[in-house]
């Protein structure tokens, strides 16, 4: 399924009246049912479903990778997954990230950079939220998605079947950042998160807990640090 689609619209400007296509984009709704239960039900984008599955399922801690998947069929947008026996019995519990990675301001700015570049659904329809995972040598998972979270837990998945080491690895919301994200990142052991806009105070109370450096604002030249500035080198 196509993630935009083109509808005719009446653009109002300075008074005149235009008439053109315009491109919008899709959604599509999802849900997972885990050994038969329902977990949750969301729209999202309606690409890379799949990996929104794992993402979801990992960030969550009911996984500890794709090897604990068996099987994902998907019926009318409801994914069904089954666990291998060696999956985890329980959500893992949230603690502090074990990474002494560090990281220049100047590499984060960069990430911004690149992942508003790359975001060219957004350019074309105002439409939807960036999320990238990247390392010391750049991204190495984007994701475009109509909802920030689906968005983060894409790309989370797409990152786990490349094997990324998010011990050594940065995340860049296009969005605000709540605690749940937070928790959602730390759980996949990230020890960077920045965002274009602001973080919550919970957010920045979280981040303290759980060893996560937190930037925001992280615009052209400028990024405000508001938790374990260590890691950015202050």
């Amino acid at each position: 399924m196509a993630t935009t689609e083109r509808a005719p619209i009446q653009r109002v400007r300075s008074g005149e009246v235009e008439s053109l296509d315009d491109a919008l984009v899709a959604e599509a709704n999802v849900a997972i049912a885990l050994h038969g239960s329902d977990l949750i039900r969301t729209t999202c984008s309606p690409d890379q479903t799949r990996e929104w599955v794992i993402g979801y399922l990992f960030s969550e801690g009911l996984i500890t990778g794709p090897e604990d998947v068996e099987e994902i069929r998907e019926t009318d947008g409801v994914f069904s997954v089954d666990l291998t026996a060696s999956a985890p019995t329980e959500p893992a519990p949230l603690t502090p990230v074990e990474s002494d990675w560090r990281v220049p301001p100047e590499r984060i700015l960069a990430v911004a950079r690149e992942t508003v570049e790359k975001a060219e659904v957004f350019k074309q329809t105002g439409g939807t939220h960036a999320m990238a995972v990247a390392n010391e040598t750049g991204i190495v998972a984007f994701v475009e998605d109509i909802g920030r979270t689906c968005a983060l837990e894409k790309a989370v998945g797409i990152a786990l079947r490349k094997r990324v080491d998010f011990a050594n690895s940065l995340a860049f919301l296009s969005s605000r950042v709540p605690s749940r994200m937070i928790a959602k990142l730390a759980r996949c052991g990230i020890p960077v998160v920045a965002a274009v806009s602001a973080p919550t105070i919970d957010a920045v109370h979280l981040a303290e807990a759980l060893n996560v450096c937190l930037c925001g604002f992280v615009r052209g030249e400028r990024l405000n640090v508001y938790a374990h500035g260590w890691r950015v080198g202050l």
